[in-house]
């Protein structure tokens, strides 16, 4: 006699959350932002938490690491979805890895808009009024572009949130009853119940775990 098992897996999920966080992970090593022609001083790129390299600018330490344990967070709940087997948790391990990857997606947005619209976003924040005036005028005679880890940052907070989205899907198993001819197997060695090891072990009561 057989029977049929379903189970829950958030493998999928799991494993695009942790791939998208891994990019943003890359994201945050490669340059935001490349500037041209005139030069922004460093006071100025502090401010913003950033700092120049020539005309590249990075993000400064203390941001950089901010934003990696954010991804780092995403990442390890992507790894505790796809171990995930109970009921309900899945939901927990989503939710969390979407509060973590918040903070990056909210930084990410906010250096799209030092792109597209820099005076306001560098004019009216009061966490830097007394230095407004200069990095608006510093801001005046330079073009702003995205940088190539903008871009990836981008990517990776998108797939990550995007992951915590893709459904649970289910996993259906046929598994063969320990009996024979009516009556209950003997312990000893039989053939797998579920067909992946050529035989496991029945010691009366269930199948063991090594084969």
């Amino acid at each position: 006699m057989s029977q049929v098992r379903h189970r829950m897996s958030h493998a999928a999920a799991g494993l695009t959350l942790a791939l998208g966080a891994a990019v943003a992970m890359l994201g945050t090593l490669l340059p935001v932002y490349t500037v041209r022609p005139g030069t922004v001083p460093a006071r100025v790129w502090s401010v913003l938490w950033l700092r120049a390299d020539g005309s590249a600018v990075h993000l400064d330490d203390s941001l950089r690491t901010y934003l990696l344990v954010t991804a780092a967070w995403a990442l390890l709940m992507g790894v505790a979805l796809i171990l995930t087997r109970v009921r309900y948790v899945g939901a927990v391990w989503r939710l969390a890895a979407v509060v973590g990857l918040s903070a990056a997606s909210f930084v990410t947005f906010a250096f799209w808009v030092l792109v597209f619209r820099p005076g306001a976003s560098v004019g009216r924040p009061s966490w830097f009024a007394a230095t407004a005036p200069e990095v608006v005028d510093a801001f005046a005679a330079t073009t702003v572009d995205a940088g190539l880890g903008l871009y990836v940052l981008t990517v990776g907070c998108a797939v990550g949130v995007l992951a915590a989205l893709v459904p649970t899907f289910h996993t259906r198993r046929v598994v063969k009853d320990a009996t024979q001819g009516g009556r209950a197997l003997a312990p000893g060695w039989y053939p797998s119940p579920n067909g992946r090891r050529r035989h496991r072990y029945w010691d009366g009561e269930k199948w063991t775990v090594g084969a």
